[in-house]
This record gives structure tokens, C-alpha cells and sequence, in this order.
């Protein structure tokens, strides 16, 4: 009886393993594709199958533009930080974080502002431009809600496949401002 059971379990594991499902099969990126309505274009589908992040949003920016967790893909590491602009330290290191986006920018590194007081768009306006931040500054959602420590500015680091990067002491966010230097000694780990 033990031996029929295994060969029949055996049977079921190789067939599930061989077996796949059309539904599963996407395009390459770049490939040519038929859509619905007849048109031929380009498939812009992931290849990357290892993309699983460990959270997932959609937000807008400051424009209006659109956001979601896709955005952790187009670099190594991406610093996420939540801010707000009654926080003294937070609009304190504004400045840092900008030196740091644009030193890293093109070294696979990138920095999206989040904040939540939207009743203060004027004041995000203002600090925005008094410190000339070009990295994107999003709005805060639900999404984010994971994140809440009690502190602002809270930040987190998120990899190129959306998994959130444990800190060296195990944590999972550095809590606080920083100044250029101390965020610099703590991405070039990471990157």
C-alpha cells in the first residue's frame, strides 16, 4: 500500500512540475503583441521574475503623476522618507537628502519624500522650493501605514526586487534625521 501511495504521489509531483498553464506565459519586453482592439505594439511586460515586493502602493506625486511599488525596480536601493513639513528636523536635512539623490542618482540609488499633512500643500510647496528638492516628494496613503513609528522623519530602504532592507542593528527603518555623511556611510552598504 506504502508503495502505491508513493508512486501515485510521485506521479502527481511530476505532473504538476511538467505541466504549465497559457495563462502564465507573457510576452518578452520589447515583443511585438496583438491587442484587443487589433493594434500592434509592444509588450512593456516585467521579465523579471524575481520582482515580489514586500508591500505595494499607489500614490500620486506633487504633479499628479502616478506611483506604485513598480518604481523600487528602476534601482538598487531606494530610500523611502516619510517626512512632514511641521517637522523641524525633517525639512532640516531636506537639503542632504538632495546633495545625496543627485551625488547617487546615476549609481543606482534613488530617494522618494513622503508625507501625509495634505491640508498643508502650501507649506510643502514653500519648503519644496526654498530647498530646491528635485527627488520625488509623494503623498502618503494607507499603504504606507505599516511604516508608522510615532516619529517623523522615519526612514526605510526597499531593494530592486521591493523587499525592504533590514538595517545592521535588524530593524527595519532608521528613525530620525541624519546629515549627508551618516545617510552616505549607510546606502554605500547597501549599494
Amino acid at each position: 500500500m506504502k508503495k502505491i501511495l508513493s508512486v501515485i504521489l510521485c506521479g502527481a509531483i511530476a505532473l504538476s512540475i511538467a505541466s504549465c498553464s497559457g495563462s502564465d506565459v507573457k510576452p518578452a519586453s520589447g515583443t511585438d503583441v496583438t491587442t484587443s482592439s487589433g493594434a500592434t505594439e509592444k509588450a512593456s511586460v516585467s521579465t523579471d521574475a524575481d520582482f515580489s515586493p514586500d508591500f505595494t502602493f499607489k500614490t500620486t506625486d506633487r504633479a499628479g503623476n502616478t506611483y506604485d511599488e513598480s518604481i523600487f525596480a528602476s534601482a538598487k536601493l531606494t530610500m523611502i522618507n516619510f517626512w512632514e513639513p511641521w517637522c523641524g528636523p525633517c525639512v532640516k536635512e531636506m537639503p542632504d537628502l538632495e546633495l545625496l539623490y543627485e551625488a547617487y542618482k546615476d549609481k543606482d540609488f534613488q530617494i522618494i519624500g513622503v508625507y501625509s499633512e495634505t491640508h498643508m500643500e502650501s507649506e510643502v510647496d514653500g519648503i519644496l522650493k526654498d530647498k530646491n528638492i528635485s527627488y520625488p516628494i509623494l503623498k502618503y496613503t494607507a499603504e504606507f501605514d505599516r511604516f508608522q513609528t510615532g516619529y517623523v522623519p522615519t526612514t526605510v530602504f526597499v531593494d530592486s526586487k521591493g523587499h525592504i532592507v533590514k538595517m545592521s542593528d535588524g530593524t527595519d527603518c532608521v528613525i530620525g534625521s541624519n546629515t549627508y555623511e551618516a545617510w552616505e556611510s549607510i546606502i554605500k552598504q547597501y549599494l
